[in-house]
């Protein structure tokens, strides 16, 4: 039976502040409201959202291999980690993120990706305390895009048919 590394005060300190993040972040229940009151220049809307069957899928996986990330972060098992990491960049690079393309998304995306490259980076260069760091910037982009998700400009994954007047409205939806 394999035995837990020892982890340091900070390094526990950090893995319990980032689970606790991850749980309130994953549990927070999302509300959208319809808004048509935004100008069309404030709005991010995307084009062809996918499916939300297909979004809740591909966040398990994302979700499935962060907690592999934070499992191979607590025992420094660079290997692990390595591994977590392709498996991470190769979620974020799947067509229903392709088709979310509102240029804010875009960037959540890109930065969600440079951190696990550098985490990654960190890996391979068997840095504790950079793996560390690596995984709170992995875990800040993912609350970072949730919080743009759940903002007020960002299309709903599940729009309600538009009849008469209500095709003139606006199809972007927000949570206040």
């Amino acid at each position: 039976m394999p035995r837990f590394s020892a982890i340091g005060g900070f390094q526990a300190g950090i893995v319990a502040v980032m689970l606790t993040y991850a749980v309130i972040v994953w549990t927070e229940p999302v509300t959208v409201k319809a808004s048509p009151a935004l100008p069309e220049s404030l709005q991010d809307e995307i084009a062809a959202p996918p499916s939300k069957d297909a979004m809740d899928e591909l966040m398990q996986q994302k979700l499935a291999a962060a907690q592999e990330a934070l499992e191979a972060v607590s025992r420094e098992d660079y290997e692990k980690l390595h591994d977590a990491s392709l498996e991470m960049i190769a979620l974020s690079h799947k067509e229903a993120w392709e088709r979310m393309a509102s240029p804010r998304f875009v960037q959540d995306t890109a930065d969600f990706a440079a951190a696990v490259e550098f985490m990654d980076r960190m890996a391979t260069a068997k840095d504790a305390e950079g793996i560390t760091l690596g995984f709170v910037r992995v875990t800040m982009t993912c609350a970072e895009c949730h919080r743009h998700i759940r903002s007020l400009k960002v299309a709903s994954l599940e729009l309600p048919p538009l009849t008469g007047k209500h095709q003139q409205q606006s199809l972007v939806q927000y949570r206040r």
